[in-house]
This record gives structure tokens, C-alpha cells and sequence, in this order.
């Protein structure tokens, strides 16, 4: 209840007047930090004016994020508030905001939030108790005096020393669990009016624990963010990965941007999916990648220049800003060849900064992120395991050749009606505002696709089928010439209104091994269409990518014959993203593929081979007037036919727009 006041307070009080967000318009920022311990000897050591200044004008960043305090819990410059690491020998903290002030970009820190090591083993009252008793060595609890009497006045230290522009707080989200603590169970016993204390998911009331966790995280996040803006208004605040796909319900905390670092292996693939949600959000956004990998027991390495223009591109194809991790050595020297290719990076960006930075989507295809069926079925609180069947559905229309963007429930209700398709991939029991506005959506003549086996159960008049209670445990679903297994409960379902589109198999000869019941349907309603498949085959395709579930899927997709969309006809590879900006068009080609192959034990992207020629078909109702490739001028041939433009692309580097005026 003390976090509930203090964040009610700090609302009624409003955030000064005039406040800048100048991330606005930042576009390519730099990341450094170093995590100080309670081992380094050597902090600061190697840190001048000269260097710091020398190796950032070979980047010419946006803005810069450096070191402050990270997960160990100890500054790495000289702090009064709280522990400062035994091992500083000249204060870096200060240089870098000397050299940033004099290069007129802002400088924020990074910062430790709700996990912070060291505050507990000064303060054990503070830690999070798990389900088994024991306090948690590094995670804080959301109750304790942490927030109040550590957090908040250390950030405000920083500032008021430093005259810091903002501050990435991470270890946030991510890193909070359920505390059973006495004073969160007493708590929960207050606000929800339950006795009960669930240790599990089998227990009774172990939704309503998790959501009252889930509020607690808010309202720390809001405690914070508040407290800042009101002394220092024109300081952002950014909570890492908060109001990401981890984290889909609607925004409520004045955060003053959104942000994430995505996975060091395979980042382009989790970029991917978290660029087209958090640039739904209708914030200020970015996504940082980091600049070196590990694979297996081996220690970390630098990334190819390829290697991370491949994993931005996904991000500045939806319009958001990007930022690169590098850490410093523990003196604080940057290595001087780590900047060269930050330096290669930053020009690859830099190209295509006026066709990439702050477009908006062109409306093609819909998926649906549903906050309350991931919070229903993700793993406590904000990780990440009921997204499989949404990032499946992207995956498949991508791979099709689409354009997809992921919105949660308030933004699909909002915005769908300009979509030509809407996909709605394995979520069940969706609040009844959904379920209506995706009736209205069809009854005015929507496309819609829903999958799983309960679809025909809950949306009987949808899709035109009845449930039966019989679901098979696996089944196979025909595709080309051939079949392909997905393993999951599929329903067995009877056509009402709507007819077969393709059937559902018992094994693996498509002529003969029928099930008996369709796979998937075609349905009529209102002015609209609804394919249905009757499993979980975006899930499926998420585990596996098996070709013939991607053919399967693209088949279903075409059943629906959705006017409007746009199509790249070539490789699968290829990534295609339909925005807009000042009145032009812009399509955005990413190639996903390598030269060599990836493998568990090989995870560095060396070069992109060029994909070879492939088209792209716009349906436009007047011909326009000038097509062009850019920043790459690769060979181009348009035409325009009875409301399609085609265009002939003749090759595709890493990353190009196709811009139609």
C-alpha cells in the first residue's frame, strides 16, 4: 500500500510542464558497461579526456549509455548513496559526460534496478523470499524500503552530479519473480481479499498472486520514474524490456521510452518479433544489439560488421532507433578495432537513416499479442514462453512473403479495421471486447485466420464448425505434393456454414490416410472470410520451421484472398516490411540469410550472400509516379498493370527499400 500512495501522489502532482524527450529524434546510440564488483582494481585507469573523445568521433553516436552501477550492485564511480566499488582509481563517469557535453550528445547511464546483489548483502530485509523460504541473493523485493532508500536516491545523486540526460535501468522486468515475504503475503491478503497464499500453478488463486506481482513491478517502476520527472523533468527514464512482448498489457507508467537488448546469439530472430510490437506502442523506441557472442564454454567475441548490419536492419525496417553494447576493458579503455566496426555499423545506418528513422506502418497484416493469454500461460512474471504461438504466426507470414505487425488486445481493437488480415494464432479464452470487435471486423468484410483447437469451440459462429470433444494427439496436414506432422491436440470438427479447405491426416499419405475431419476450413460471415485451422500450427512452425508447414500456412493465408496485400515473390529469406513516411512508401527488404550455416556450435554471421533476383507486387490503385531501390542501386524494373505495381528487383545486399512515390 506505501508504493500505491507514493505512486497516486506523484500522478495527482503531474509531471512539470515543458519537458523534451530527446530521444525523439536520437537514431544510433553506443552502449558501454562494465558491471562493477567488488574485484576491480582497476576502474577509471585508462580513462582520458583524449581517448574517450578519439574513439567516439570515429562513431559520431546519437547518444551514449555508460556504466553506472550494474547487477553486482556496485557503482563505478564514487558514490555517496550507496556501495562504490573498492577498485575505482579515477572517476570515468565524469570524463565521459565532459566529452559527451563538449560532442553536444546526451548521455545516460546504465543502472541496475530490481537486481542489485550487494544492497542485500547489506540489507537482508530487502530480499525477495522465494517459494521454498530463502531469500534470493540478488533479487529485491518489490515491498522493501530498496525503491525508497537506495534506488531513488542514488539516481538522484547521479544527476545532481553529473547532469546525466537519462538513465536505463536493467535488471528490471526480467529479473522479478514472486516474493512470499510476510509483508507482500499480507499485502495480497489486503488488496485481494484471499487468505490463501499459492506456492504453484496448481493451487487455486495462482493467477491473482502473479497479477498482484505484476502490479507491484508497475508500481515500483512508477515510483521511480515519478520521483525524477518531478525534480528533473527534462532526465528520461527507460525500464529495460518494459512494455515489450514480455510485458504486453497497456502502457500506464510516464516511462519516457521504450527500449530492450535482445539475445547476443541469433538477435536478429528476437529483434525480429520485439521491433514490431514495441513500435506499436506509440512511444519513442529502440533496440539495442550486443556487439559480441559467446558459443558454448568459450569466452565472448566480437561480432562481423555483417553480423550486426544484419541484426539492426530488423530493427531500423520498423522505424526505431538502434544501439550497440561494446564493454570497455576494466581500466575503461574502449578497444580501438571495436570502435572501427561500430564506426562501419553506424555508416551502414547512417545510409538509410531518412528511409528508415520514425516511419509507420502501411496496414498489411495483423498478429494478435494478447495480454491475457501470455499472462495466462507465460512463466512468472514477464519471461518468455507463451509468445511461441504469436512469434510463430510472424515467423510463417514473413517467410510467406508478407508484412506483419504484432499488436496486444487494445491496439487490435483500435486499429484493425485498416488490416487487410488479422491473425488470431492459438489464443484462447479472450476477453469478450476481442471476441466482438473481431466479429465486427469480419461482419464489415475483414479477413480473418484463427487457429487452435479450441477455435471451433469458441468461435463457432466464426468459423462455421462444431467441436467435438476428440482431439488427436498429432496428426499430419497435406502441403505440396506431400504431408508434414504437427504435434499438438487437434479437434475434430464438423462444417456447419463453412466447407474443407484441406484435410486432416492419420499418417502420411495425403489419398489415403484421411482423419475424417478437415485440418482446416473456409467460412463465410457477413461481408468477410475466416480460414480456421482446427491445431496448434504457429506453435508447430515456431518449434520447427518445417518447409511444409511454412507451404501449408501460405496456402491458408491465400485462401483467404485478401485484396491489398503486398507480396515478395523469391526466398523465403527474405524479410519484407510495408511503411510509409512524408507521403512515400517504403519497403523495407531484409535478408535473413548466410553464407556457410549457423549451428549450435556456430553462431557468427561471416557475410550475407546476396539473394538473387525476386519481385515484389504492390496493388495500387493509380500508377506511381517514380519507383526507385535505395541507398544499394541495384537493378530495378517496374511496371504498372490494372491496379499492381510489380517491381523486378535484381539483387538484395543486407538492406535495401524499395521507395514507390
Amino acid at each position: 500500500m506505501r508504493n500505491s500512495i507514493w505512486v497516486l501522489m506523484l500522478i495527482l502532482c503531474g509531471m512539470p510542464a515543458g519537458a523534451e524527450n530527446w530521444h525523439e529524434d536520437a537514431f544510433f546510440g553506443l552502449h558501454y558497461d562494465l558491471h562493477p564488483n567488488a574485484g576491480d582494481t582497476e576502474l577509471g585507469r585508462e580513462t582520458t579526456y583524449e581517448h574517450i573523445r578519439a574513439e567516439l568521433e570515429k562513431v559520431h553516436p546519437d547518444f551514449v549509455q555508460y556504466d553506472c552501477k550494474g547487477h553486482p550492485g556496485y557503482a563505478g564511480y564514487p558514490t555517496k548513496v550507496g556501495s562504490p566499488s573498492p577498485g575505482i582509481v579515477n572517476d570515468a563517469l565524469k570524463i565521459w559526460r565532459q566529452v559527451t557535453r563538449d560532442m553536444g550528445i546526451p548521455l545516460s547511464i546504465h543502472y541496475s534496478g530490481v537486481w542489485d546483489t550487494r544492497a542485500i548483502e547489506l540489507h537482508p530485509e530487502w530480499a525477495r523470499i522465494q517459494a521454498d523460504g530463502s531469500r534470493d541473493p540478488n533479487n529485491t523485493c518489490p515491498l522493501s524500503r530498496y525503491t525508497e532508500d537506495l534506488l531513488i536516491p542514488q539516481l538522484l545523486e547521479v544527476i545532481e552530479n553529473y547532469q546525466i540526460d537519462g538513465m536505463w535501468v536493467d535488471g528490471e522486468c526480467w529479473a522479478s519473480y514472486p516474493c512470499y515475504c510476510e509483508q507482500c503475503k499480507s499485502e495480497y491478503k489486503k488488496r485481494t481479499g484471499k487468505e490463501a497464499i499459492p506456492m504453484n500453478a496448481q493451487e487455486d488463486g495462482w493467477q491473482d498472486w502473479l497479477a498482484f506481482h505484476r502490479k507491484l513491478f508497475v508500481e515500483h517502476v512508477a515510483q521511480y520514474t515519478e520521483a525524477i520527472h518531478a525534480k528533473y523533468p527534462n532526465v528520461l527514464v527507460c525500464s529495460n524490456w518494459m512494455y515489450s512482448v514480455r510485458m504486453p498489457e497497456e502502457i500506464t507508467v510516464p516511462v519516457d521510452y521504450l527500449s530492450g537488448d535482445f539475445d547476443p546469439s541469433f538477435g536478429a530472430e528476437r529483434a525480429s518479433a520485439e521491433a514490431r510490437f514495441i513500435g506499436s506502442r506509440g512511444k519513442t523506441w529502440d533496440l539495442m544489439a550486443w556487439s559480441f557472442l559467446r558459443t558454448g564454454n568459450q569466452l565472448w567475441t566480437t561480432k562481423t560488421t555483417p553480423h550486426l548490419c544484419q541484426e539492426v536492419s530488423t530493427v531500423l525496417a520498423q522505424g526505431g532507433a538502434v544501439f550497440i553494447y561494446d564493454q570497455p576493458q576494466r581500466s575503461g579503455r574502449l578497444t580501438g578495432w571495436h570502435q572501427d566496426i561500430l564506426s562501419e555499423v553506424a555508416a551502414f545506418c547512417r545510409q538509410r537513416q531518412e528511409l528508415c528513422h520514425k516511419t509507420e506502418t502501411l496496414p498489411q497484416v495483423a498478429i494478435l499479442h494478447s495480454q491475457s493469454y501470455f499472462y495466462r500461460n507465460n512463466d512468472p512474471l514477464f519471461g518468455l514462453s507463451a509468445h511461441r504461438p504469436m512469434e510463430g504466426a510472424l515467423h510463417a507470414v514473413l517467410e510467406n512473403g508478407y508484412s506483419a505487425d504484432i499488436l496486444n488486445e487494445d491496439q487490435l481493437i483500435a486499429r484493425m479495421a485498416g488490416y487487410p488480415l488479422v491473425i488470431v494464432p492459438e489464443q484462447d479464452q479472450l476477453p469478450d471486447r476481442v471476441i466482438s470487435a473481431l466479429k465486427e471486423y469480419v461482419q464489415q468484410g475483414g479477413h480473418l485466420l484463427i487457429s487452435g483447437s479450441d477455435a471451433a469451440r469458441e468461435y463457432p459462429e466464426l468459423t462455421g464448425c462444431e467441436a467435438s470433444q476428440e482431439k488427436l494427439p498429432q496428426a499430419w496436414v497435406p502441403a505440396g505434393n506431400g504431408c508434414v506432422p504437427v504435434e499438438g491436440g487437434w479437434c475434430r470438427v464438423k462444417t456447419t456454414t463453412a466447407r474443407e479447405l484441406a484435410p486432416l491426416l492419420n499418417q502420411q499419405e495425403p489419398s489415403v490416410n484421411l482423419a475424417g475431419s478437415p485440418a482446416a476450413t473456409v467460412n463465410s460471415f457477413g461481408k468477410g472470410t475466416v480460414v480456421a485451422i482446427h491445431g496448434p500450427v504457429f506453435r508447430a512452425y515456431n518449434q520447427s520451421h518445417y518447409p511444409l508447414v511454412r507451404r501449408f500456412i501460405g496456402d491458408a493465408i491465400a485462401a483467404l484472398q485478401s485484396g491489398g496485400l503486398i507480396h515478395v515473390d523469391g526466398p523465403w529469406w527474405i524479410e519484407m516490411s510495408a511503411r510509409t513516411k512524408e507521403g512515400k512508401n517504403l519497403i523495407q527488404l531484409v535478408n535473413r540469410s548466410t553464407t556457410g550455416y549457423l549451428a549450435p556450435n556456430r553462431h557468427m554471421v561471416e557475410s550475407v550472400p546476396n539473394t538473387g533476383a525476386f519481385t515484389v507486387t504492390f496493388p495500387m490503385e493509380k500508377k506511381p509516379k517514380r519507383c526507385y531501390l535505395a541507398p544499394d542501386p541495384y537493378g530495378l524494373e517496374w511496371t504498372w498493370q490494372e491496379g499492381v505495381l510489380t517491381a523486378q528487383i535484381a539483387d538484395l545486399a543486407i538492406h535495401n527499400v524499395l521507395v514507390v512515390e
